[in-house]
């Protein structure tokens, strides 16, 4: 075994998702040294199959009214806290959305517009938009997909939309400038521990070259998500397990059956759920579903989830939807802590625990990604409690915009369009994904010349895959294809009609042998196909 010794750090951070990656940003913005390993990609997990929305959550006031539970009301009030914070520092990623809310008797009306008139008031200076009441003539035309029989009318508000995957390389970029070094494909396979059997440093293999390393840290952050529990079983066999695991799966459709830039939430189906309609990305989204699962790398919809979405959506919308209508389905595993007694994982706060082992390994559980920035806050300072040898900063990232978003984004738009050489979707697209960074796609397009579009129907350009291997930690083609540009997740179609593209761009920029490139190529259209 070749063992090479890298540096010492003083933490290292495993897992590279929202929690991972807002951890190292906050610490390492504190001046910390820090070392993130993920096992996969960046935000291959959990994080990149949320409903991509920032909010505090609806139904949980309402069960912390209907329950008097104050503690679920606190965490409505933080949510909607840091969804201000969220959009604000995010502002290429995260946006304010308008949702409405369908009503279908006139009792509803005043029950669900008080409680969202007290989700806006919670929010208080951070909120993001005023309430209104639509008639049912308005509400048809904005929304010409929803039942109109036995329509009142619906209640609008707001909370925010972005793009997940995108915003954990932009939180790891961020990092990255702050010093913290980002490490995808790096499984850790061990602990090593001092005579008091303390944690003391860890060795991971990097998945693709097959090297294996051995790492100090002062302290070492599992942060995995739903893979939380597995790495402390590593750490210790005989741990007692945390998470209760809950599959949620999401429907891509047509822009047809949501044309206008809105949403809408159907805020109770016929088994008591919440059902969102979304736009992004230029399509409709559909969650989500709430079923008890297992931990496995790889989930994968089921049919009895997609004809339950089906079936509950159908039930509000005259256009009826079937499966040959679906672009896309990806299904993702919710990290939620377990509740003190067994219930329904649809009843569980999305709170988050911190806890540490005999042997020093601090593991954070649950949470939401709005709540991302404050998780990663509250660890640091735990780090911090226990004792580090440095003087460290308070946490800064409440006023710290992520990378892509530093720059004047109006003045990067302006700049863009002077150039005739990219379409206005591209030039839209750029900016919504890389911020102020497409800027830099443009001098690699030039550069290369690699103004080329990827599939005639997309507006993503040849630059883009060049700019994600050098400055996006892209190591595979589906690394760009699903979590760089976000394609396999709105149109799996289209990403298998530009996947020898992507290969042959890759081919070329990692100086891969015609092995190499076919063995990704197989292994790229082999995911694609089974996971979307």
């Amino acid at each position: 075994m070749n063992l090479v010794n890298n540096n010492s750090f003083d933490i290292i951070v495993i897992g590279g998702g929202a929690t991972g990656a807002g951890i190292a940003l906050d610490a390492s913005s504190r001046g910390l040294s820090v070392l993130l390993l993920e096992q996969n990609d960046f935000a291959s997990g959990t994080s990149s199959k949320s409903s991509k929305l920032i909010h505090g959550g609806v139904r949980y006031l309402e069960k912390a009214i209907k329950q008097l539970d104050k503690e679920q009301f606190n965490l409505v009030k933080e949510g909607l806290y840091e969804r201000a914070l969220f959009i604000k520092n995010a502002p290429h990623l995260a946006k304010k959305l308008k949702l409405d809310t369908p009503i279908y008797n006139n009792f509803e009306i005043i029950y669900v517009y008080i409680g969202l008139l007290l989700y806006k008031l919670i929010s208080g200076k951070k909120s993001i938009g005023s309430n209104t009441f639509i008639n049912k003539t308005l509400l048809s035309l904005l929304q010409p997909s929803i039942k109109k029989k036995d329509l009142v009318g619906a209640v609008s508000f707001f909370d925010g939309r972005f793009i997940d995957s995108r915003m954990v390389i932009a939180l790891l970029q961020s990092a990255q400038n702050y010093g913290t070094v980002v490490r995808n494909y790096s499984e850790v396979k061990e602990f090593i521990y001092d005579s008091e059997h303390k944690i003391k440093s860890l060795k991971y293999t990097n998945k693709i070259t097959d090297e294996e390393f051995s790492v100090d840290a002062s302290y070492i952050i599992n942060a995995t998500g739903a893979n939380v529990d597995n790495i402390r079983l590593l750490d210790d066999e005989k741990v007692e397990e945390i998470l209760s695991l809950s599959s949620g799966i999401h429907l891509i459709l047509d822009k047809k059956f949501l044309p206008s830039d809105e949403g809408i939430l159907i805020p109770q189906t016929s088994d008591g759920r919440v059902i969102f309609i979304l736009p992004y990305l230029g399509k409709c989204l559909i969650g989500t579903s709430d079923e008890k699962t297992v931990y496995t790398k790889e989930p994968k919809a089921s049919n009895e989830e997609i004809e339950y979405l089906l079936k509950h959506i159908n039930e509000y919308f005259d256009i009826k939807i079937c499966k040959d209508d679906i672009l896309s389905v990806w299904s993702g595993i919710r990290p939620l802590v377990k509740p003190l007694s067994n219930g329904h994982t649809e009843e569980i706060v999305r709170e988050h625990k911190i806890l540490s082992s005999d042997s020093g390994l601090i593991s954070i559980a649950g949470g939401k990604w709005t709540t991302y920035r404050k998780m990663a806050e509250e660890l640091v300072d735990y780090v911090c409690e226990k004792g580090i040898n440095k003087k460290v900063k308070k946490s800064k990232t409440k006023h710290l915009k992520v990378h892509g978003s530093r720059k004047n984004l109006k003045k990067i738009k302006k700049e863009l369009e002077i150039h005739d050489k990219l379409s206005k979707q591209t030039k839209q697209s750029l900016l919504n994904l890389y911020g102020s960074e497409a800027l830099g796609i443009l001098s690699i397009a030039y550069v290369y010349n690699a103004f080329e579009l990827i599939h005639k129907d997309l507006p993503f350009i040849k630059a883009e895959i060049i700019y994600c291997i050098k400055h996006e930690f892209a190591k595979k083609p589906i690394d760009f294809l699903a979590r760089r540009i976000s394609l396999c997740f709105i149109d799996k179609k289209k990403s298998l009609e530009c996947l020898l593209m992507v290969c042959q761009t890759f081919k070329v920029q990692l100086l891969w042998s015609n092995d190499k490139f076919q063995n990704e190529l197989n292994e790229s259209k082999k995911l694609i196909e089974e996971l979307f």
